[in-house]
């Protein structure tokens, strides 16, 4: 019969006790597996864990058993190691040309750089000098002083459209006899210029064609300036065109400062219409024809294109 003792035993005590024999007899295998059956009764018991930690320390790794292997994959491992071994490092080749030729070339290059420095020394020593010196001002005559003042004045009034004043006041630096005079004097062509259109639009042609006449003065290389000039001289004349002599002779300066500025500009479209309405004016319909024409050549799909194919009808022309 049992005894009843082993009967009323603890299963949990009973496995730690398989276990600790296993492990007097170094089997470390079923020392570790009756304790894993214990932590699972009882898992909150630390001297199991204990137990099976020190089992697990005391147990020798052995590795795992070998796998079956598939065909040509031994084949594939034994390449992979062969790849994996260490390429045998092969000395470098030597280069084919000589130390005595790299000794040369450096000794030509350290030469020419040398060459190069004296040679440009002069030229590095003054850019140098100029860097570190410091920008001398520019020294101005009184003269030039006082008509630099002038001039800014002259041009506070020209923004102020107060043009007539600006002029004199031009005019005092000019008088000055600056250094820069030319500049002087084309701006104040600009500024008669100016004066003129300003004329010009209060309908007060006589002034106008006088500033005209003084603009193309001082800058008679301007296409603009002539266009003007000839422009006012046109409708001035056209004002008196009742009185035969007075009013050709408006025609006659219209004509010539027409004729300039297209000699400057040829594609003066404003001035091209101009001239053929003089043409018009002065009873010379086959030049005024012309002319239109030619602005037709020029731009024909322009608004000035449109006026001068309405012109021509009314003229009787055919484009």
């Amino acid at each position: 019969m049992n005894d009843p003792k082993e009967k009323n035993a603890d299963p949990v005590d009973s496995l730690l006790e398989k276990a600790v024999e296993a492990l007097e007899k170094e089997d470390y295998s079923r020392a570790i597996e009756y304790i894993r059956k214990a932590i699972d009764l009882a898992p909150f018991r630390q001297d199991l864990k204990d137990l099976l930690a020190h089992a697990l320390d005391r147990k020798p790794f052995a590795p795992p058993p070998p796998q079956p292997r598939e065909e040509g994959e031994e084949e594939e491992k034994t390449e992979a190691k062969e790849e994996e071994r260490p390429i045998a490092r092969q000395a470098p080749k030597k280069s084919g040309i000589p130390i005595g030729l790299w000794l040369l070339v450096f000794s030509v290059l350290c030469i020419s750089s040398l060459a190069f420095f004296f040679f440009f020394s002069n030229a590095i020593q003054l850019f140098v000098s100029n860097i570190s010196r410091p920008k001398e001002e520019i020294r101005l005559s009184p003269a030039d002083r006082e008509a630099a003042t002038l001039f800014k004045t002259a041009e506070f009034l020209e923004e102020q459209k107060r043009f007539s004043e600006a002029i004199d006041t031009l005019q005092k630096a000019i008088d000055k006899n600056p250094s820069d005079k030319k500049q002087y004097e084309q701006k104040l062509g600009d500024l008669n210029f100016e004066l003129g259109e300003y004329y010009e639009g209060k309908n007060d042609y006589p002034r106008a064609i006088a500033s005209y006449e003084k603009a193309v003065q001082l800058n008679p290389n301007s296409s603009e300036y002539y266009y003007g000039l000839g422009w006012t001289n046109y409708i001035q004349g056209r004002k008196y065109q009742n009185r035969q002599q007075r009013y050709q002779s408006y025609f006659d300066k219209s004509l010539e400062a027409l004729k300039k500025s297209l000699e400057i500009d040829p594609d003066n479209l404003v001035a091209q219409k101009a001239l053929a309405r003089l043409y018009i004016a002065r009873n010379e319909t086959t030049k005024a024809a012309d002319m239109y024409r030619q602005i037709i050549r020029q731009s024909p799909e322009g608004s000035e294109a449109e006026q001068a194919r309405r012109a021509l009808k009314s003229m009787g022309f055919k484009e």
